[in-house]
């Protein structure tokens, strides 16, 4: 870092400093025979002046999070108006709907763009909202004065703008139940078996394994075809829409199909039978006509 911009570094700081204590910076440059005096004026915030921008990546708006939730964004300071634009961040905290206090992110005044991240693992299920807050400041100087032959007075006119940002979301930190109607654990006579549940509250997923085969994604009751005789087994699972997975529910039955009649067989019995029928009839019908 070279001497000149360390310098600067030290005189934005200094004068930071002093503008937000409402007091006046007295500077002596190393290479400069004048003694620098710099006055500042509260004022609000100059027309075009943007205030700091938050941008919350999670909790997203509307979203459902299980237990585990962190609070991640950004905040950026953008120039929008020349000099007069905000040049530094100087309180950060969010209020949240669980929290009758506000909650202080930092303490420490920043003047680039920041990334955060706060753990919200500790805060309760149910519905929520939170509001992020940025006090920005900023200064331009709006004349000079020579006091006498060593001293300058510098006047700044400094103001703060507040940005914002307001998320609400939904802490779900219970489990949903898995409930099966069908089938029950018995025997069936057919090959085509139910599979009939419930789920306790709105599912994200739910999948079902039949006799330990790949997983098949399902959103309501599904018809089990073409099972083979024997034992079988089917599990459910299911997530809701924090991800928070329900234990998941293993029913067993049997299918045992009965043989089939012989559809063949018993159509030859009955023409046999016709046939046997018709000439007995026939023969007696001759016989009384033969006397």
């Amino acid at each position: 870092m070279t001497k000149k911009l360390l310098s600067k570094i030290v005189l934005l700081s200094l004068l930071l400093i002093s503008a937000l204590a409402s007091v006046s910076f007295v500077e002596v440059a190393e290479a400069n025979p004048y003694r620098r005096d710099f006055k500042f004026t509260e004022v609000s915030p100059p027309a075009g002046t943007q205030p700091p921008v938050i941008i919350i990546h999670t909790p997203q708006n509307g979203s459902f999070y299980p237990k585990n939730l962190n609070l991640t964004f950004d905040v950026n300071i953008p120039e929008t108006n020349g000099d007069k634009s905000i040049s530094a961040v100087t309180k950060l905290y969010y209020k949240a709907s669980w929290e009758p206090n506000e909650i202080t992110i930092t303490e420490k005044g920043f003047g680039e763009s920041a990334s955060f991240s706060i753990d919200l693992s500790d805060v309760r299920g149910g519905n929520h909202s939170l509001t992020i807050y940025a006090v920005g400041y900023g200064s331009y100087k709006v004349s000079q004065e020579f006091i006498d032959s060593v001293t300058i007075f510098y006047y700044y006119e400094k103001f703060e703008m507040t940005g914002f940002s307001t998320v609400h979301f939904t802490k779900d930190v219970v489990s949903p139940r898995i409930s099966v109607l069908s089938p029950p654990n018995r025997t069936y006579v057919t090959s085509d078996v139910e599979l009939d549940f419930t789920v306790s509250e709105a599912a994200s997923e739910i999948l079902y394994c039949l006799d330990g085969k790949e997983n098949q994604t399902i959103t309501g009751t599904v018809t089990l075809r073409g099972l083979a005789e024997g034992a079988h087994n089917v599990t459910l699972y299911a997530a809701d829409l924090a991800g928070n997975a329900a234990i998941p529910k293993t029913i067993f039955f049997n299918v045992n199909v009965p043989e089939s009649f012989p559809i063949m067989s018993v159509t030859t019995s009955l023409a046999t039978v016709a046939t046997v029928s018709f000439g007995l009839g026939l023969l007696t019908y001759l016989k009384k006509h033969k006397r």
